[in-house]
């Protein structure tokens, strides 16, 4: 009796060591989590007075768009000459400029007026510490055109604006797609007019721009369309979404198994303490 006491003691203890290793494993992952998360916060603390320093002489723009028209190259915060191309008649455009930092100001001057063959437009940004920097902006005035497109298509698409044919400038986007190419279809109001299609062929993730150059002995226009490609979107946020709650389940799951496990050691002691006692 005395050897199957014991032999009972020592499964027993087993199970036990064995229980309170997988709550100390389980609570170690946690605390080394919340320990990881400690350090990048006092890390954070440690480099507030720089970033603040930073933000302040922070004089960068976020965005900068012509309403209507590209801009080329595409905008990088950088980068401070650009040129944008517009009709003869228009005599000012619309220009949306962002600050990248809180408390910048930011000072457009010369988009009005545009009497010119070669304009320039400024946007100047003063970041808060009073240190400022320009952005250059070249508006080119081109003639009156003849040759123009009756019809333009780009199949699985939608054009914004609907498409004119004194519009030259178009978004779209496409999102979730594996299509690496498109079909376009402009149709010129020349029959003799040639039609050259450039950028539909190689889709890539972010942004694409569509030329559709339209020329004969005379002329040439150009037709841009700037199209948005996400080619994962909606389906790679699903995917992250199910890998984190497969975590939490599985995290969950070895909580409740510790405890079930810590539930069971318990009542077998409580079990061979009752015996003990009933045998004395």
């Amino acid at each position: 009796m005395r050897k199957l006491n014991v032999s009972i003691i020592i499964i027993i203890s087993i199970i036990l060591i064995l229980g309170l290793n997988t709550v100390y494993a389980a609570n170690t992952a946690s605390t080394r989590s919340s320990s990881s998360l400690t350090n990048e916060s006092a890390e954070t603390n440690e480099l507030s007075e720089e970033q603040i320093k930073e933000e302040r002489a922070n004089k960068n723009l976020s965005s900068l768009e012509v309403e209507g028209y590209e801009l080329s190259p595409y905008f990088n915060k950088n980068n401070l000459t650009y040129t944008v191309i517009i009709p003869n008649d228009v005599t000012s455009i619309e220009i949306n400029a962002e600050p990248e930092a809180e408390g910048a100001i930011v000072r457009i001057s010369g988009n009005t007026r545009l009497t010119k063959q070669e304009n320039t437009v400024t946007v100047r940004v003063t970041a808060a510490d009073g240190t400022s920097k320009a952005y250059s902006i070249t508006v080119l005035k081109v003639p009156e055109v003849n040759l123009k497109l009756d019809s333009l298509q780009i199949e699985g698409l939608d054009l914004n604006p609907v498409f004119d044919e004194d519009t030259f400038y178009y978004t779209s986007s496409l999102i979730d797609t594996e299509l690496t190419s498109l079909n376009v279809n402009a149709v010129p109001n020349d029959d003799t007019a040639n039609v050259e299609i450039i950028g539909a062929d190689k889709l890539e993730d972010g942004e694409n721009l569509i030329n559709i150059i339209v020329s004969n002995d005379d002329e040439t226009t150009i037709y841009q369309v700037n199209i948005d490609v996400d080619k994962l979107g909606e389906k790679e946020k699903e995917v992250d979404n199910v890998i984190t709650r497969v975590r939490k389940i599985i995290n969950y799951a070895l909580w409740g198994f510790a405890g079930f496990l810590l539930f069971i050691v318990f009542i077998l002691i409580i079990v061979l303490i009752v015996k003990i006692v009933k045998r004395k």
